[in-house]
């Protein structure tokens, strides 16, 4: 799991697979970055083969507590069909703001 900061936003760069054997690891990233002031978060999904139901709770988790403390969060660039699809059918699409961009 990689991570940029810039100023107070970050991107999280998730590959591979996101399940129960790592999900932690993802929530303590979100922590992390929530501790140390980062006020707006992107979650680039570019390369995530999958995403598991406890992948996809801590990042609702986080994503509602952190919004209450006035931060904000993005899901970026959802390439796999599969992700697409698990993300569409808890239609977390509908609480977390889904944006697509060109990456090489």
């Amino acid at each position: 799991m990689k991570k940029e900061i810039y100023g107070n936003s970050a991107t999280i760069f998730l590959q591979g697979r996101i399940d129960i054997t790592n999900s932690e690891e993802l929530r303590d990233e979100l922590n992390e970055l929530a501790e140390n002031g980062i006020k707006r978060i992107f979650i680039d999904m570019s390369k995530l083969d999958y995403i598991d139901s406890s992948g996809l709770g801590r990042i609702l988790y986080f994503f509602m507590n952190y919004k209450k403390k006035g931060g904000s969060m993005e899901l970026h660039n959802v390439r796999n069909e599969n992700v697409k699809k698990v993300i569409e059918i808890v239609k977390l699409d509908k609480i977390i703001p889904v944006r697509e961009y060109d990456v090489e």
